[in-house]
């Protein structure tokens, strides 16, 4: 049977884990979704009234940057999962937070891929204000700086002076609230995105 691919557990988690995300209109579902200005990337990003991070790790794939991703989900992610094919799931749970769901991935006798959860997630409590601030595009940190009154020679200053300036001026409750709505309603995404009210929960999973 040929390995389990990134494609293939991919395509199975829209299927069969976020099936009601990608119908529901308040939902943003984004692959890969670049953080701190492409330092790393989601897999699958699932934003409603949550940032939800998805990482992928198929049968070829190895576990080398998954510590820097890790480290890199932590800074922006409310949620995060990893789905892993079985090869991986040992050694990927120790180098995972506590806060973190696992999912294992294998293929069926049929070809299908099924799902068997691991372990829950759970709310990260390590976000990170500058690096969430730096998920939001020059224009779109402009505007909230703009809705809170800031002067207008400030908002043409370069980007890493207006982040300083967004998180200085928001607790994290509404920075986080304003960086989710931004990037759900965002149009024009440079990174690929759909669309998609779901309430942050994953489809049951198949077992087998």
């Amino acid at each position: 049977m040929p390995p389990l691919r990134d494609t293939d557990i991919r395509t199975a988690a829209k299927a069969l884990l976020l099936a009601r995300a990608q119908s529901c209109p308040d939902t943003r579902i984004v692959e890969e979704l670049g953080l701190s200005h492409g330092a790393a990337r989601i897999d699958i990003a699932v934003i409603n009234g949550r940032i939800r991070g998805i990482e992928i790790k198929a049968e070829a794939d190895t576990l080398s940057r998954l510590p820097r991703q890790v480290s890199a989900y932590g800074r922006v992610v409310d949620l995060a999962t990893l789905i892993a094919a079985k090869r991986h799931i040992d050694t990927a749970a120790a180098l995972v937070p506590g806060w973190w769901g696992i999912v294992e991935a294998r293929k069926t006798g049929k070809g299908t891929v099924a799902f068997r959860r691991l372990r829950d997630e759970r709310v990260n409590r390590g976000l990170d204000p500058m690096t969430l601030a730096r998920l939001l595009w020059h224009a779109e940190v402009a505007q909230l700086l703009r809705e809170l009154g800031a002067d207008e020679s400030l908002l043409r200053s370069p980007r890493g002076v207006l982040y300083a300036e967004l998180v200085a001026a928001l607790p994290i409750t509404r920075l986080r609230r304003a960086v989710r709505e931004t990037l759900r309603t965002r149009e024009n995404w440079r990174d690929r995105a759909r669309p998609s009210s779901y309430d942050g929960s994953f489809q049951p999973i198949a077992m087998w």
